[in-house]
């Protein structure tokens, strides 16, 4: 046992990777970086293991869970009865509010927030790479594990699906025309992509199309594969000209990819075609609200998002900026238009109507997690700045 928490040890200190050690009840043994034993619901943990048998999985064999939005886990088994979990890990970045819908109902209300900063700080991990460092985990524990033995659960695609959004997509073949589907549709599909235009995209979805998908294979299930990698190609550029990352945008199209090459029925790839499709309309959209700021402010509202749950002042940020408190007032004003305050103010009061609207948290509890002085004072701050009270907010929602 000490030789294996030696080697995660060893592990978390070089590639900052989050890693859990846990008997076979779901009970956390270890974790790194170090974590509570109740940080983790122990519902949630033995779910995970559970899963690793009931696929029928060992040593030899580990597992790797897709989860929404963007999210990948690792399972495997170093010996009878002990595994390790490795992750939560993502391809790209994610918002804070994602993060904590994400891990709201696994992680204890007490420790929500050190979790959260955990994951928005660790290094990014690929399908790919997280195979690769599975596999040097586990030979470096002794067991010889191949990355085409690592089995890739979407947990989202598997589930069963009921009738089809897009039976009148894109994908829809007329059998009946010897003609590709026309240049325009591609375009305009493209074009609601790039300026972040929803209904744009969904009207463009679901308009009727003449002319069929070029034939790319005989096999109908590899054809539609094939049309998807096409299209998640084409929509992955317009979003990055639309102003998404590089990155971000490659990212996506290459997660999306590999879920698709999992299914198996062309009803679940019609739907995760829907899914991509919005999701990168979504993001364009996001990135394109994000005012252009100096790499000044960039790095004060950064200190900010990182410190959210902690006191912020303007002297913090000052010397965080290198500047003097009056003059990155100044700045920061004429750059996005508010105080400093209002702003900080503004970013806590986006994850407080979250956590009213999506957890069972009480005030108290939210107030804490915001670093409010105060439930008093967190009602004030919420009615100021929203009109109702934090209680009238979840009780209308």
């Amino acid at each position: 046992m000490q030789e294996i928490k030696k080697t995660l040890e060893r592990f978390y200190n070089v590639t900052d990777i989050p890693l859990s050690l846990l008997d076979g009840g779901g009970r956390l043994i270890q974790a790194w970086p170090h974590t509570e034993e109740d940080v983790v619901l122990i519902p949630s943990s033995s779910a995970a293991i559970e899963a690793f048998r009931r696929g029928n999985r060992d040593a030899l064999h580990p597992i790797i869970h897709f989860l929404e939005p963007g999210f990948l886990l690792g399972i495997m088994e170093v010996r009878e009865d002990l595994y390790v979990l490795i992750g939560l890990v993502s391809p790209y970045r994610h918002s804070r509010e994602v993060v904590l819908r994400t891990v709201s109902e696994a992680i204890h209300p007490l420790y929500l927030e050190v979790f959260c900063e955990r994951i928005l700080q660790q290094p990014l991990v690929t399908l790919e790479e997280l195979k690769d460092l599975i596999c040097l985990i586990t030979n470096q524990l002794g067991t010889e594990v191949l990355p085409e033995n690592i089995l890739f659960v979407d947990n989202v695609s598997t589930r069963k699906l009921g009738a089809s959004l897009l039976d009148q997509s894109i994908f829809r073949q007329r059998e009946e025309s010897a003609f590709h589907v026309p240049l325009d549709f591609e375009e305009s599909l493209t074009r609601a992509v790039e300026t972040g235009d929803r209904a744009l995209l969904e009207r463009t979805l679901f308009m009727p199309v003449p002319g069929r998908v070029g034939r790319m294979s005989q096999n109908e299930l590899r054809q539609q594969k094939y049309a998807f990698v096409c299209l998640a190609t084409l929509v992955s550029r317009a979003a990055i000209r639309g102003g998404l990352a590089v990155e971000t945008a490659f990212n996506l199209s290459d997660l999306y990819c590999q879920r698709a090459d999992l299914l198996t029925e062309i009803p679940l790839l019609q739907n995760l075609t829907f899914t991509m499709l919005m999701d990168l309309c979504g993001k364009v959209r996001e990135a394109q609200k994000m005012p252009t700021v100096s790499p000044l402010i960039e790095k004060c509202l950064t200190y900010i998002s990182v410190h959210l749950h902690e006191p912020v002042g303007l002297e913090d940020l000052s010397r965080h900026c290198n500047l003097c408190g009056r003059s990155l007032s100044l700045r920061f004003r004429k750059e996005l238009g508010m105080s400093i305050p209002d702003y900080i103010h503004r970013e806590k009061l986006r994850e407080a109507e979250y956590m009213l609207r999506h957890t069972d948290y009480s005030l108290s509890a939210i107030t804490m997690y915001l670093n409010y002085p105060s439930q008093s004072y967190f009602t004030q701050v919420f009615k100021k700045y929203r009109g109702q009270t934090p209680q009238q907010y979840r009780d209308r929602k």
